[in-house]
């Protein structure tokens, strides 16, 4: 995208679907056209949600704040009686906002390009969000001049105030892990590109840092190596599909990217001390309530 496509009407770049379908279930698909060049938002007031990624989902519980990057989220279906918003942005249109230097302690890029979930139990945190979304609609109604001046300083808002609630759980006694913004930018950018196996140091040039960095940032987060992460994405997925789907073992590492299903035959008997074909028998004999999605991947 170019900065004449900023001339275009705001709809072309902007997207905000109210999320109020009292007796029916919601479905929202990405964008087919330029999907990998939108970011997603969802503000769940009330109900539930399961965002979905590739081969991966989210769930969603009410009240929560999602940010999805850039290309990463397909779609998501909301239960019946939920309420909220989901906006759409392109990433011209979130360039803007993310290029500021109003305020050197917050990474408004890394945040832009991670994914984020936040639970909403502070009212003041909501009350301070709301508004955000509701100027963005103002914009969408009336298109006028500076639109993008005011989109633009919304979507800040958005991730600083994203950036303050991680802050203040992250001093907080007795909390969760709280992942820093480069680990979950390199999680966000594995789910775009573990099919075109990436190396690590293709990952940190697209990231623009050093490898060192990023090891130093994974073994803190969940003390393993990025390429240790990138492994077990890819057995991850392979598990998913040979336990679940009628593809056979080599249509199943055709779609993993693996040119050689001989190749993706040691590389998941490496890590899964059986080969693809005799793991399937097994897992398929199990009683169906059995995790086997080995899908707490990292």
């Amino acid at each position: 995208m170019n900065d004449s496509a900023l001339q275009q009407p705001i709809q072309r770049h902007l997207d905000l679907v109210d999320i109020t379908y009292p007796r029916t279930a919601l479905t929202w698909t990405a964008p087919k056209q330029d999907w990998r060049h939108f970011a997603q938002c969802i503000l769940l007031l009330s109900g539930r949600g399961k965002v979905r990624f590739k081969g991966e989902h989210l769930e969603l519980v009410a009240p929560t704040l999602l940010w999805a990057p850039a290309g990463m989220m397909l779609g998501c279906d909301f239960a019946a009686g939920s309420h909220g918003v989901l906006l759409t942005v392109s990433e011209d249109w979130l360039i803007p906002a993310v290029s500021r230097t109003l305020d050197a302690q917050v990474p408004f890029r890394s945040m832009a390009d991670a994914l984020h979930e936040l639970p909403l139990t502070d009212d003041v945190l909501l009350d301070r969000l709301s508004p955000c979304f509701s100027a963005i609609r103002a914009e969408l109604s009336d298109n006028e001049p500076g639109a993008q001046t005011v989109v633009a300083a919304q979507l800040t808002t958005l991730l600083a105030l994203i950036h303050r609630q991680h802050a203040e759980q992250s001093i907080a006694p007795e909390t969760d892990l709280i992942r820093s913004t480069l680990f979950q930018r390199f999680l966000g950018l594995i789910e775009l590109h573990f099919r075109d196996h990436w190396k690590v140091s293709d990952y940190t040039r697209h990231m623009g840092v050093s490898e060192r960095r990023l090891e130093f940032a994974t073994h803190k987060d969940v003390s393993q190596t990025p390429s240790m992460i990138i492994q077990r994405k890819l057995i991850s997925e392979a598990c998913q599909r040979l336990a679940h789907s009628p593809l056979s073992v080599a249509e199943v590492a055709y779609g993993l990217g693996f040119k050689d299903p001989a190749y993706f035959n040691r590389f998941f008997k490496r890590h899964m001390i059986d080969a693809p074909g005799t793991w399937r028998r097994k897992i398929r004999k199990q009683a169906p309530s059995e995790d086997t999605t080995f899908a707490a991947w990292p």
